[in-house]
C-alpha cells in the first residue's frame, strides 16, 4: 500500500537510477515501519516544471515549488514522528543516489484507512497488523529464489 510518487523534470533520471531509487524507498519504508517489502509501490513521473499535484488519499491537491517532490501514500495509524522519519529518509535517499541537494526535493506523505485499500486480493490491515503468512514474499525476496 505504500505509493510513493516521485516528480522530476523530464528525462532526469535513468533506468538504474530509478531502480535504486525504488529499492532504497522500499528498504527505508520497510525499515522504519516493518511493512512486507511487497506493499511498497514506487512510481516515477516527469514533468516541465514545478507546480501542483494530486493527493493519491483524496486530500484535495498539493503545491510544491522545488524541481523534485516526494508524493507519498500511507495506511493510517502511524504516529507523526514514524510518518516524518519515514518522509525525512525517502528524501535522504532520493538524494544518496541522485547526488541531488535536499534543497532541490521536498514532499508530503498524506495517509487513509488501511480498510480503504486492497493488496494482493486483501483488504489492509492496519500498520503492525500483517499475518505472518504476508511476509513470505520477504523472504524469497531475500534469498532469491
Amino acid at each position: 500500500m505504500p505509493y510513493y510518487r516521485v516528480i522530476t523534470p523530464k528525462n532526469e533520471l535513468d533506468f538504474d537510477t530509478r531502480q535504486e531509487i525504488a529499492t532504497g524507498f522500499t528498504d527505508v519504508h520497510c525499515g522504519i515501519s516493518a511493512a512486507p517489502r511487497n506493499f511498497v509501490h514506487v512510481e516515477f513521473m516527469e514533468t516541465d516544471k514545478p507546480g501542483v499535484i494530486d493527493d493519491s488519499h483524496g486530500a484535495g491537491q498539493f503545491s510544491y515549488d522545488t524541481k523534485y517532490y516526494i508524493a507519498g501514500g500511507n495506511r493510517a495509524g502511524r504516529p507523526q514522528e514514524i510518518k516524518d522519519q519515514i518522509l525525512n529518509g525517502l528524501i535522504g535517499k532520493f538524494c544518496e543516489v541522485t547526488g541531488i541537494s535536499k534543497n532541490d526535493v521536498s514532499g508530503h506523505i498524506s495517509e487513509a484507512p488501511a480498510k480503504w485499500t486492497m493488496e494482493g486480493g486483501h483488504v489492509l490491515p492496519d500498520p503492525g497488523e500483517e499475518p505472518p503468512e504476508w511476509y513470505a514474499a520477504d523472504t524469497v525476496a531475500a534469498s532469491g529464489s
